[in-house]
């Protein structure tokens, strides 16, 4: 895979990872997820540990740039814990948001 296909695949694994935890469209799913098993509802409101289940369906669904699934699910936490983190910081210093 190329430069720009792996930072395709770390860019899909960030948007599935927030869409999931974060958006308000995906409340309902997160809401009722925790009345059915409170575990689960707790992994997928984070989004440092949903991204790494999120790394191993991409994996297996479509393709793995490490050729080892568990590499794949800690290349997409560790790169949506630096884009979070770096959008978090952003956010907290621009004023106008």
């Amino acid at each position: 895979m190329s430069n720009l296909g792996l930072i395709m695949w770390i860019l899909v694994s960030f948007g599935i990872t927030m869409a999931i935890s974060w958006t308000s469209i995906t409340e309902p799913l997160r809401n009722k997820a925790a009345k059915i098993n409170p575990w689960i509802g707790k992994l997928i409101r984070c989004p440092i540990c949903l991204s790494f289940w999120v790394g191993i369906l991409l994996s297996l669904t479509w393709y793995s740039p490490t050729g080892i699934i568990l590499g794949d699910s800690f290349l997409s936490l560790g790169a949506t814990v630096l884009l979070f983190s770096t959008a978090w910081k952003l956010a907290l210093s621009d004023e106008a948001l």
